[in-house]
């Protein structure tokens, strides 16, 4: 039988395959979003990694459910859902994994007592051998995933049990990681809902109001001599609804613009600690590799140094998110205007680093302007959003900063689908949006020009259909400038 572990000193190769899986691993990770397709790809990896014929992960829904997320050979789409959730008393081995957080092997099975659902699917399954693996994040176990040799029983060392479960736990992190980001879009559908119904709400009572005022002003015609009192009224009233609609525009505006400053700093957060996590490990395999001749393979040197260059990106990107999700309402912030667009063109990279070309044309002075640094971060990732959301294929944005008089001039311009001239003079009106449905809210741009008005600052928009646009922001200089 061949033992698919074998130390380095007996045959690098073998290293090698390990690195290289454990990194093809990582880098699909990375490149994955959906929950299922993150464990579908620990599933296959781990298989492959470990040489045996099929793993199976289950993850805990509550402290007695199991749900069977991924396998390997992949589940059958059509299995139905009641065949993929099991009862965690049904199957005491792995149960003994999760409680214990330890790795459990059963070299043979037909030596090993099962319980009656486990020794089905044993016979099912043709299992000879079965490596129970927990998933350990931190204090709280997350599922196992079960590995399992059909062909011919297999026997691991205690080093190659160890192994295979440290590997495990390192998965764990980007578990966790999807599942965030599942919560993230669920809390955000929840946030959209929430709107939705306050909308409705508003709208109910603005109804009310206007039926309230048609009454009144119909007293109105019958009663002259209280004519005073209904017009008091229908003033009264009329204040209301616009009270209302003004309220209700910032109701939207700050529960939104709030809750995500709040999962952005949570998930800052979150991403920070796995990347400490992937630091040491690579400071440990550097360690590890001065003693050995790998050190000397430019291919484990070029897969080192990608690992630590993802590191130090990701690092960036967690102290730009830091940046954006600082809570502030102050508006005396010395604001750095070049400062704050490399901070969002950063943020933003992702989106545009394959298809658009960013001019920078920079005054060669710095710009300050007194200010709400947040909201200013805010006003420009929306314009430079919408800009590369404009370009579908390739293009340009352009960049320029410059000062006339007292006020600093932005300017950022596109060579992306344009504006038509009907639609123009609407971008700025709240819930107005020429994007396809679910791609945009329409509160983008009216969010913008109202900080900018915060900011005693002026937008202008200027735009021709399948040309581009431009969009220009005019605030005033910090006395700073003049210094």
């Amino acid at each position: 039988m061949k033992d698919f572990f074998i130390n380095s000193s007996d045959n690098n190769s073998q290293d090698f395959r390990k690195l290289s899986i454990i990194t093809k691993i990582s880098q699909s990770i990375i490149n994955a979003i959906d929950y299922e397709e993150v464990l579908q790809i620990i599933s296959n990896g781990m298989s492959e990694l470990l040489e045996i014929e099929k793993a199976a992960i289950y993850i805990l829904e509550d402290e007695t459910k199991l749900y069977l997320m991924a396998a390997t050979p992949t589940i059958d789409p059509k299995l139905p859902d009641i065949f993929r959730r099991a009862n965690l008393l049904d199957h005491p081995h792995i149960e003994t994994a999760i409680s214990t957080k330890k790795p459990l092997f059963i070299s043979d099975t037909q030596a090993e007592i099962f319980s009656k659902t486990e020794q089905d699917i044993i016979n099912l399954s043709k299992a000879r051998s079965l490596l129970y693996l927990p998933f350990i994040k931190g204090e709280k176990t997350l599922g196992v995933l079960i590995l399992t040799a059909c062909e011919e029983s297999k026997n691991y060392s205690e080093k190659q049990i160890e192994f295979g479960q440290t590997v495990a736990n390192q998965l764990s992190v980007a578990i966790q990681n999807s599942q965030l980001h599942n919560n993230l879009v669920k809390q955000n559908e929840n946030l959209e809902q929430l709107v939705a119904d306050r909308t409705c709400e508003l709208e109910a009572r603005n109804e009310e109001l206007r039926t309230v005022n048609e009454e009144l002003n119909f007293k109105n015609e019958l009663i002259s001599e209280k004519n005073k009192l209904v017009q008091e009224q229908k003033e009264e009233i009329e204040n209301t609804l616009n009270y209302l609609k003004a309220t209700q525009k910032q109701l939207i505006q700050s529960e939104k613009l709030a809750s995500l400053g709040v999962l952005t700093a949570g998930i800052a957060h979150e991403i920070n600690n796995p990347l400490n996590y992937i630091m040491g490990g690579y400071i440990g395999l550097i360690n590890e590799l001065k003693t050995s001749d790998i050190e000397k393979d430019e291919r484990i040197s070029i897969f080192l140094q990608g690992i630590k260059t993802g590191v130090e990106r990701a690092a960036d990107i967690v102290k730009e998110l830091n940046q954006l999700s600082r809570s502030n309402n102050s508006y005396e912030d010395e604001c750095d205007i070049h400062s704050i667009l490399d901070n969002c063109l950063s943020v933003l990279n992702s989106q545009f680093k394959d298809k658009i070309r960013i001019v920078r044309n920079y005054n060669d002075d710095v710009l300050i302007t007194k200010g709400n640094t947040n909201k200013l971060h805010q006003v420009f990732i929306n314009i430079i959003s919408n800009a590369i959301d404009s370009i579908e294929q390739k293009g340009d944005i352009k960049i320029e900063t410059y000062v006339v008089d007292d006020n600093l001039i932005i300017v950022i311009t596109d060579t992306g689908c344009g504006i038509s001239n009907d639609n123009l003079g609407r971008v700025v009106d709240p819930f107005f949006t020429t994007k396809d449905p679910g791609k945009g809210t329409g509160l983008g741009l009216a969010i913008t020009n109202s900080i900018i008005e915060q900011h005693n600052g002026e937008l202008q928009i200027t735009s021709e259909l399948n040309k581009g646009s431009k969009v220009l922001i005019k605030v005033p200089k910090s006395i700073r400038n003049e210094q």
